[in-house]
């Protein structure tokens, strides 16, 4: 009798596992590059100016992997993985992949100082009310967040993360291998 509870319970755990990595497919993958897999859900939506004063809409970037990135330039994490991202960013140009590096609550001209002093590639947008920090709920900085090319996000890091790591570079391969990245390749 007790092996046969033992076979259930079994059974019950393999199914909910399998329901489990249905509902976020690339989880291994995620926690192996050493971010926190999530639900996939829709990606809040979002306009931002840039650091150039241009509007730039999230919804527009469908088709490609956006890492939205948190920061503050009085945060020293932040600014320590911000060159691992640059490389990140361009080594990832002929692929449908951008950074956003979204700051949180200062002046335009408090980064803009900031940015002059330093070489970095990506955009970067400016959340001068915070209110894109509020729907992402942001708990600490940095923090980002991964979204796929259907625009679900499905994966979070509060915290540095060491964004050149192999294992980021084979979950970003099996990302663009999604239809939605397909198309928007081709």
């Amino acid at each position: 009798m007790i092996r046969i509870l033992y076979v259930l319970i079994i059974i019950c755990v393999g199914a909910f596992l399998k329901d489990a990595d249905a509902e976020t497919p690339h989880r291994a993958l995620i926690e192996a590059a050493g971010l926190s897999a999530v639900e996939p859900v829709a990606a809040p939506a979002f306009i931002l100016n840039n650091a150039h004063g241009k509007p730039v809409a999230l919804q527009d970037q469908r088709g490609k992997v956006i890492l939205v990135n948190f920061w503050a330039t009085w945060c020293p994490p932040c600014i320590h993985e911000m060159p691992m991202m640059d490389a990140l960013y361009l080594s990832q140009q002929k692929r449908p992949f951008s950074i956003w590096a979204v700051n949180m609550q200062e002046t335009h001209e408090d980064v803009a100082t900031f940015l002059r002093s330093r070489d970095f590639h990506f955009p970067v947008l400016l959340d001068v009310e915070g209110e894109v920090v509020g729907s992402f709920r942001v708990q600490g900085l940095p923090s980002t967040y991964v979204i796929d090319c259907g625009g679900n996000l499905i994966a979070s890091i509060t915290g540095v993360l060491k964004w050149t790591d192999s294992a980021m570079q084979t979950l970003l391969d099996a990302l663009f291998q999604d239809a939605a990245c397909q198309a928007k390749s081709a």
